[in-house]
């Protein structure tokens, strides 16, 4: 065997081997994607959560806005 054909083989090899792994992540992305659309089409408080989900954010984003709105300006001079 000489070392092209050697080296032709192992990149044969690899290449082979990255495809697999794509094609199983592929496999595992979509298995996961589909677990979660069972979870959230089997789950009755989707709906309240999700709002409550929202109204906690819109909080968080009220307190920010007032703490910005209160700070003082780096290039303020007294």
């Amino acid at each position: 065997m000489s070392l092209t054909s050697f080296s032709g083989n192992v990149a044969i090899a690899v290449s082979c081997a990255i495809v697999l792994i794509c094609v199983v992540l592929g496999l595992l992305a979509i298995f996961c994607l589909g677990m979660g659309v069972y979870e959230s089409a089997i789950n009755p408080h989707a709906a309240q959560d999700t709002q409550q989900e929202y109204q906690n954010v819109s909080e968080q984003i009220g307190t920010g806005t007032a703490q910005i709105q209160h700070a003082v300006p780096t290039g303020a001079k007294p």
